[in-house]
């Protein structure tokens, strides 16, 4: 007996050691999620640095209230020792794990205490315990999570403190026990808002009885601090996420708030099931993406997994009932108020369940010791059987956790210490992307006032400057303009071509409002620099039509095995209209035993892009019954929907009427190609549908200007003329039409650029006290090309007007009106410089030189 008691601190300070040396082989410079990730450490270093809790990385660097400051506080020595350092940030983060370890193991000792000592002997005491915190360090989220930095695991270690002194000493506190949990309560919902549940845990549980009140000391600080800072945030005009909650109610009202609720519910238990059961067949897990092959399944169907996780959760909280004397009511209170809160906000991400994973574990043994009190084994033999099973399925369990640690643990190495034949050979996820050697060359290689839209904001954590997050898969070509205009931006960061759906890669040619130029290409990053289309055409250098497909389907041959290759080039057929190619191929994946809720989705959407919406409605169906399908079930509910409204207006037409209906149909699809910026997309639908016959008139021209508008984009202007001069002749009408407006753009620049290629025929006096001559027409151009879209022509045209005719009062404001427009700071301030002399009463240059030092401005980090 001795030796077992000696060997309670070995054992767990070898589990310790050895979760520390996975855990340090897992680090790297890389920051995972974005931007908490970064947030956390740029804000560390602001209140280091005496400023507050600011965003600094952000002009003006204005008051942050989006994330309570726990975790930034938490990181404070980190900053001080090693700014921006993401190791030093990491092992904040692993020694508040080995805590967590520490603490999940002596809570379930000390659970196990109990009045009746015949419930476990020491040895078993010490066995269980070990058990449960084994599974728990060698679960890969728990490893996962420790070497990221992200609140989650000081949040938990946070918990389990406060329930372990409250397990400690329920009924009489003493005054250190009180100093203490005042301290973890108050700091507990700054580092994650969801800490209010056990904030509320406490006061519930120690309310009720008059010995336990001076627990409410910390409860009612913890209240006050909190409070203190929602006044905070609202004086700032920010809101939190107790107000969106709020909002949501009143928008949805109370049934669909309920129902809302209950769907979260489920989706958060499933997420529960994931962490508690690692590798559950059908699902994704977020380590997946750190391994560079497929993580092992665990057998099985998914609803088993999920009724042994409901199983888990009723013995612990039987368990919880069970030792309600040592703090298990507040554990329950606490699970139960996490789910309801948890239930009200919008955002389902499943590391939000973490937390709540040891707590539950804690209680597994206290509830099986209480209900095997319950339970009598007949036979001596079944009882061995039964554990000996259990054992053997354990220990493949254990197997399986602990291969797919090795696998993150691989994958690491190699980043670190191999990281070229890593990124030429293995094709590795956006998880393995060095946003840190990204933002090193940027420093080296831009102004310190150049501000940057990226897709990672640990971009800004080498790179010293201004940064904005901006999700470009998700942004369309006009909202791109909108940020890069309103943030200024000179440089986006994304990542690479072999992510094929991480950027609209065709605007790298085909974006008439900018130039994205690439200029840092290496280990999963992609700079572009962002510069005026000065010509306002398309060009032929940096994507081919397919490219994006060809890389996916040469990925997937390389590796067919890998989900995430299968479906990235599902999702690329389905983008190139491969309907038929893409139904084999996810028929085929299929008989593979491959099941995705994902290609069984874009299975539905081809049968419904074919108009096999019977077909489309099966599939639907089929996806909404699949693991993973929580998150993309609006838009399969929006299918079916689609489907049967299609079906029931659904009627025979004439062939003259169904090519009416084919041509208008057509001349959307094209109008929404040229709203994107896929200019060769609307040329080829435009060209397919001008073949037809019987058009409309009105349509038909219609069709004929948005083909000029084409060819003018590519540089074509002759045959824009044709099509313009067509399309009047095709529907004549006494209005000035688009297409008339378009045929005068034209006329009017062949007159004006004849009139810049020989300036000399027209002396001018320089000092400005004349006019250009064919001013109006030059200034009515500009304006055409900006209503065209092509703002960068008129940036040129101005630039070849002023290079004539310097001095020019209205040419110099509208250049400097483009030049701010596309932030050409030196070049502006000389405009500036030439506006003052020739007219210092001007309006509007003092906001113009406002403007030009506020994009001077340089990050204090």
């Amino acid at each position: 007996m001795t030796s077992v008691i000696r060997s309670r601190p070995i054992s767990i300070c070898l589990l310790l050691l050895l979760f520390s040396g996975l855990a340090i082989a897992r680090w790297n410079r890389q920051y995972f999620f974005s931007p908490d990730s970064a947030r956390y450490v740029i804000m560390a270093r602001s209140l280091v640095n005496g400023d507050g809790y600011r965003e600094i990385d952000t002009p003006g660097a204005p008051l942050y209230a989006h994330r309570p400051p726990g975790m930034s506080v938490l990181l404070m020595p980190a900053a001080w020792i090693a700014p921006y350092d993401a190791i030093a940030a990491k092992a904040t983060v692993l020694l508040t794990t080995l805590l967590l370890l520490a603490l999940l193991y002596y809570y379930m000792v000390c659970l196990s205490q109990s009045e009746e000592p015949e419930d476990l002997t020491d040895k078993q005491l010490i066995y269980g315990a070990l058990l449960i915190t084994f599974l728990f360090a060698v679960n890969p989220f728990t490893l996962f999570y420790s070497t990221l930095i992200m609140s989650e695991i000081p949040f938990t270690a946070c918990t389990l403190g406060i329930l372990y002194l409250i397990a400690v000493r329920p009924e009489q506190p003493r005054k250190r026990d009180l100093f203490l949990i005042t301290a973890l309560l108050v700091f507990l919902p700054f580092l994650r808002t969801i800490g209010i549940a056990m904030v509320l845990a406490v006061a519930c549980w120690a309310v009720v009885r008059k010995s336990r009140w001076p627990w409410l000391v910390g409860v009612a600080c913890s209240i006050a601090a909190s409070g203190l800072w929602m006044l905070r945030n609202a004086a700032l005009g920010k809101s939190g996420y107790a107000s969106i909650a709020v909002n949501e109610i009143r928008s949805q009202g109370v049934i669909g708030t309920a129902f809302r609720m209950w769907e979260r519910m489920s989706a958060h238990f499933e997420n529960f099931g994931q962490q508690l059961l690692p590798n559950m067949p059908g699902m994704r897990p977020i380590y997946s993406g750190m391994v560079l092959d497929e993580i092992i399944t665990l057998p099985g169907p998914t609803w088993l997994y999920y009724l042994m996780t409901a199983g888990v959760i009723a013995v612990a909280c039987y368990g919880m009932l069970y030792r309600r004397n040592r703090g298990g009511t507040v554990a329950l209170g606490y699970l139960v108020f996490s789910v309801g809160i948890l239930s009200l906000w919008p955002w389902m991400q499943e590391r939000f369940m973490l937390p709540l994973v040891p707590v539950v574990l804690a209680f597994v043994p206290s509830g099986w010791a209480a209900l095997k009190r319950h339970i009598q084994v007949a036979r001596p033999v079944t009882g061995k059987i039964f554990a000996g099973g259990s054992a053997f399925v354990l220990f493949l369990f254990v197997g399986c956790l602990c291969w797919t640690d090795t696998q993150l643990v691989h994958a690491n190495l190699k980043m670190v210490w191999q990281p070229d034949q890593l990124y030429d050979e293995e094709l590795p996820s956006n998880g393995f992307s060095n946003w840190t050697k990204a933002g090193a060359w940027l420093k080296q290689n831009s102004e310190p006032s150049d501000r940057i839209i990226t897709r990672q904001a640990a971009i800004a954590t080498t790179a010293h400057r201004f940064e904005m997050l901006a999700f470009f898969e998700l942004v369309s070509p006009d909202k791109l303009h909108e940020s890069i205009q309103k943030f200024s931006a000179r440089y986006l960061t994304s990542y690479d071509k072999e992510i094929v759906s991480a950027f609209p890669w065709y605007l790298l040619d085909q974006d008439l409002v900018y130039r994205f130029n690439p200029v840092y290409d290496e280990q999963g990053v992609l700079i572009l620099k962002v510069e005026p289309n000065r010509s306002g055409t398309i060009r032929q250098k940096y994507w081919q039509a397919g490219e994006s497909l060809e890389i996916a389907r040469q990925a997937y041959e390389q590796f067919p095995h890998r989900s995430t290759f299968q479906t990235a080039l599902a999702q690329e057929m389905f983008k190139n209209e491969d309907y038929e190619e893409l139904i084999g191929f996810i028929k085929q994946l299929q008989e593979q035993q491959v099941k995705d809720v994902k290609l069984t989705s874009l299975l539905g959407w081809c049968y419904f892009k074919t108009e096999q919406h019977p077909k489309a409605i099966q599939e639907f169906q089929l996806a909404l019954g699949m693991p993973g399908q929580k998150m993309m079930r609006g838009d399969l509910i929006r299918g079916i929907e689609l489907s049967h409204k299609y079906m029931a207006n659904q009627q025979e037409l004439s062939p003259e009427e169904a090519n009416l209906k084919a041509a208008k149909k057509s001349l959307q699809l094209a109008r929404t190609w040229w709203e994107y910026s896929q200019i060769d997309k609307a040329e080829t639908e435009l060209h397919h549908a001008l073949q037809r016959e019987s058009l409309e008139s009105e349509t038909q021209a219609k069709m004929q200007t948005l083909l000029a508008k084409v060819y003018l984009a590519q540089g074509r202007v002759a045959k824009a003329t044709e099509q313009l001069e067509l399309a009047l002749k095709t529907a004549p009408t006494t209005e000035k039409s688009e297409a008339h407006t378009l045929l005068e753009m034209i006329q009017r620049e062949t007159l004006v650029e004849n009139f810049l290629k020989s300036p000399r025929k027209y002396p001018v006096d320089k000092t400005g006290h004349d006019d250009v001559p064919l001013k109006e027409e030059i200034l009515q151009l500009a304006q055409e090309y900006e209503d065209f879209g092509v703002p960068g022509k008129s940036l040129a045209l101005m630039e070849r007007v002023n290079t004539a005719f310097p001095k020019q009062l209205e040419i110099l404001k509208l250049l400097l009106k483009y030049q701010l427009l596309y932030t050409l700071t030196p070049e502006a301030e000389e405009t500036i410089a030439q506006l003052k002399i020739i007219a210092p009463q001007e309006q509007g240059l003092s906001e113009a030189a406002k403007k030009i030092e506020a994009l001077k401005l340089v990050p204090r980090f």
